[in-house]
């Protein structure tokens, strides 16, 4: 019931609907509806073949490897605790005439072929190992947002970024995305595919776009607070747009393809997002304003990247990505597309299982793991160990880290 990947198919679904209208509607010059004042919109040809929408997702039963491993025996074989002795009967005297004083001479003496030994005793056994210390989330003050289906069908909760003081915020359900306002007071979300803001305490919910024929989600707010930007769906494509914290002033980015997904720079200037033009999903960025449009990851269509997020210091972005055959993983790439590399693999063993980014600050991603079920997890930049935040029998899907 969680969203992205999960969440995903639903608007996979929309997705597929709104090509098949795209391919019958723009041969007959549809002109989309009447939008705000529009200002100049990254174009991109509107005659790329737009590839399926449905991204590889993990289904929603994993298949779980064996419980039990074959385990060697925990006893070591014992050697036979007697080393057989020779008999001990000593032969009977024969009629020999009494020993007289003279000694008689010594007879032969036989070297025993065996000693008695010592019973043997089993070889005792090391001690066990000690468990391996469990990582323990370390408070940095800081709160996750994260939707679960724990209380009812995805809504929305708050917790210290230790995993402590879990706090539901929306009971209407169907609420995803939550993303913090910059000074942590407020959080835009999206519920039914409309955008809503509340209080960081669950309080004043508002609808912002209140467009039951249009689809808005993914909303994030600029590190300026000025604006969100959020995906906009309708006939005429998936686009990018931003608007004002109140919801005023929506204006398109990107115009006419499929990009979604979007993740603001932290100078609040340019917008990056995962879009299918070119004929695969590649990570792109465009200003603000919807000027210098640019390809950042190169992949074909062998692979797919998605979620992406800035670099704290904005010179890197980091996205989630599977190729044909393996898992969800996260990779990291500069900006002007050079050395793109895996950091981190699926969560668990699976290949079903998946990766997702909420958020990167400094040394470490907050990623929601998929292994069976949706965790949030702490996964450093570098070496170091993967931290499970909390770990619920339902579905835990962060969206965004706010620190102090």
């Amino acid at each position: 019931m969680i969203a992205s990947p999960g969440r995903l198919s639903k608007l996979s679904i929309v997705v597929v609907l709104l090509l098949a209208i795209l391919l019958n509607g723009c041969n007959n010059s549809a002109t989309p509806p009447a939008q705000p004042s529009q200002p100049a919109v990254a174009e991109a040809a509107t005659k790329t073949a737009v590839p399926a929408t449905g991204t590889p997702i993990p289904p929603t039963a994993t298949s779980v490897p064996p419980a039990s491993t074959s385990v060697p025996p925990t006893t070591t074989p014992v050697p036979p605790t007697k080393t057989p002795v020779p008999s001990t009967d000593t032969p009977e005297p024969t009629d020999t005439p009494p020993p007289t004083a003279t000694p008689l001479p010594p007879t032969e003496t036989v070297a025993p072929t065996a000693t008695e030994a010592p019973p043997a005793t089993e070889t005792p056994l090391p001690p066990p190992p000690p468990p391996a210390p469990t990582a323990v989330p370390q408070a940095t003050g800081g709160k996750i947002v994260f939707t679960s289906n724990r209380v009812s069908w995805d809504d929305i909760f708050i917790m210290n970024d230790d995993g402590t003081s879990v706090k539901q915020l929306t009971t209407m359900g169907k609420s995803y995305d939550g993303h913090f306002t910059p000074d942590g007071r407020t959080i835009i979300f999206e519920h039914e595919l409309d955008l809503w803001k509340m209080n960081v305490d669950g309080s004043g919910q508002t609808n912002l776009t209140n467009t039951p024929d249009k689809i808005e989600a993914f909303p994030v707010v600029s590190p300026d607070s000025q604006k969100v930007a959020f995906l906009f769906g309708w006939p005429g494509g998936f686009e990018i747009y931003t608007m004002n914290l109140d919801g005023s002033d929506r204006k398109p980015v990107t115009a006419r393809e499929v990009d979604w997904m979007p993740a603001w720079s932290p100078n609040s200037q340019t917008i990056a997002f995962s879009s299918a033009r070119g004929g695969s999903f590649n990570i792109w960025v465009v200003n603000r304003d919807g000027a210098d449009l640019r390809q950042v990851t190169s992949f074909g269509p062998e692979r797919v990247a998605i979620s992406p997020v800035f670099a704290p210091d904005g010179q890197q972005i980091a996205f989630s990505t599977i190729a044909a055959g393996t898992a969800w993983e996260i990779w990291v790439v500069n900006l002007d597309g050079s050395d793109p590399h895996k950091v981190v693999g699926t969560v668990g063993d699976d290949r079903n299982n998946s990766t997702n980014i909420a958020a990167w600050r400094t040394g470490k991603f907050l990623i929601a793991g998929y292994q069976g079920n949706w965790d949030p997890y702490f996964v450093p930049q570098g070496d170091g160990e993967l931290v499970r935040i909390i770990s619920d029998e339902k579905d835990d899907k962060p969206s965004d880290w706010w620190t102090p």
